[in-house]
C-alpha cells in the first residue's frame, strides 16, 4: 500500500480573516476544493459541493474553498454571499495554495484524510457517489 502524501503545507485567510492551515486538517477529512466563479466547471459542480458539506454536517468532515486568483476577491465574495457557501472559503492571494497543490485546471479538489494526508486529487468534477462511498469508509477510520 503506497504511503500517504502529507498535504502541502498552505496558510491562508479566509473570507472573515481567519486563517486556515494545515492545522485545520487535522481529525477531519477534508475536501478541499480549488475553484473560482467565472470557471463554468466550477459552478457547474459547485451545487454538489454545497450539499455535500450539508449531508456531513456535524460529523469530522469538512469542505475548504480555496477561489484561485483569477477573479477578484470582490466576485468571490459575492458568489458566496449570494450562494451561501456553507464552509470556509479562502481567497488564494498570488496562487500559492495552488501551486502547493499543483493544481492547473479547474475545478481540481484533493481528498485529504485525518491525518492531513492527501488521498486523491481529482481534475474537474469527482465522481460524488463514489467520493461519498471514500468519504464514508475513511470516517469510520
Amino acid at each position: 500500500m503506497p504511503k500517504q502524501q502529507a498535504a502541502p503545507a498552505f496558510s491562508l485567510a479566509d473570507l472573515n480573516g481567519k486563517t486556515v492551515s494545515n492545522q485545520n486538517l487535522q481529525g477531519k477529512v477534508t475536501f478541499i476544493n480549488f475553484w473560482f466563479p467565472s470557471c463554468p466547471g466550477c459552478v457547474s459542480e459547485m451545487p454538489k459541493v454545497i450539499k455535500m458539506a450539508n449531508d456531513y454536517q456535524g460529523k469530522d468532515f469538512q469542505v475548504l474553498g480555496i477561489a484561485q486568483p483569477i477573479d477578484p476577491p470582490e466576485s468571490v465574495r459575492e458568489y458566496v454571499r449570494q450562494y451561501g457557501l456553507p464552509f470556509t472559503v479562502m481567497y488564494d492571494t498570488g496562487g500559492v495554495a495552488g501551486k502547493a497543490f499543483e493544481t492547473k485546471v479547474y475545478p481540481t479538489s484533493v481528498l485529504i484524510n485525518k491525518k492531513g494526508e492527501v488521498l486523491k486529487t481529482f481534475v474537474g468534477e469527482p465522481d460524488f457517489t463514489a467520493l461519498y462511498r471514500e468519504i464514508d469508509s475513511e470516517l469510520e477510520k
